[in-house]
């Protein structure tokens, strides 16, 4: 406990994390108001709506590979030479405190992905006006897909805590761990479809990002939620334990 209470207290302390956090917030918001400008009417049903504070379906929501970089980079200052020390002096047990980094970033994490919501609802309804359908994001199917997206954002921002303690906080490692959604992913699904036999294509949905944006779907061929999260679980866990492993072994 006394290692989580140290972690809160140094993320309370600097700036960065209120920049941060209000930035990711701002470009959530933005990204619907793009969404909801290009729907062109107001949605019907609560899937529609959700897919729009979400960013859509079929694609991955901008506040991804947006948290992921910020959590990689966020590991820089601490990740120096002349900063681990004084850290591990105060708290030797590295384990501990690595487990302490998970546990505060996952509870962060979801409460920015709540408040993003409720932020990204409060533009729809902005730009709607009183056609909004308020109580759409609670009927069936929102809930869920809300859930997912919270559940989506908390893995990512793991595992961009991985990255940046793999990476030692370097910048390019970051910003291209963040690319993975977007670009690298996108190219090796492209690949798939060019060089393996149609027998096997249906690896591509088992692309990591791909598996995890069917968390936010609400029909269709695919796999289901529950192994898309399963996917991206996998990766983070996998991720996370050769991150302890390192941070563990590490010189200070």
């Amino acid at each position: 406990m006394s290692a989580i209470r140290y972690e809160f207290a140094r993320a309370r302390s600097l700036r960065a994390t209120w920049w941060g956090a209000l930035g990711l917030l701002a470009l959530g918001a933005g990204a619907t108001w793009v969404a909801v400008r290009q729907a062109g009417g107001v949605p019907i049903g609560s899937g529609a709506v959700a897919h729009l504070v979400t960013a859509g379906p079929g694609r991955t929501p901008v506040l991804i590979p947006a948290i992921m970089l910020a959590t990689a980079l966020a590991c820089a200052r601490e990740q120096r030479r002349d900063v681990l020390p004084t850290l591990l002096l105060a708290l030797p047990r590295r384990n501990r405190v690595f487990l302490a980094k998970v546990v505060g970033t996952a509870l962060a994490a979801a409460l920015l992905a709540v408040l993003a919501v409720a932020a990204n609802v409060a533009t729809a309804r902005a730009v709607f006006g009183p056609t909004f359908p308020d109580n759409a994001a609670l009927a069936a199917p929102a809930p869920r897909v809300l859930a997912g997206f919270v559940g989506y954002v908390v893995l990512a921002a793991l595992l961009g805590l991985a990255v940046g303690v793999l990476s030692r906080g370097a910048p390019l490692l970051a910003v291209a761990a963040a690319a993975l959604p977007a670009g690298a992913e996108r190219l090796v699904a492209a690949a798939i479809r060019a060089g393996v036999p149609e027998a096997h294509r249906d690896l591509v949905r088992y692309l990591p990002f791909r598996a995890a944006d069917r968390m936010l779907a609400v029909s269709g061929d695919g796999l289901s939620p529950l192994v898309g999260a399963a996917v991206l679980g996998g990766l983070t866990l996998g991720c996370l334990a050769v991150a302890m492993i390192t941070f563990a072994r590490r010189r200070a």
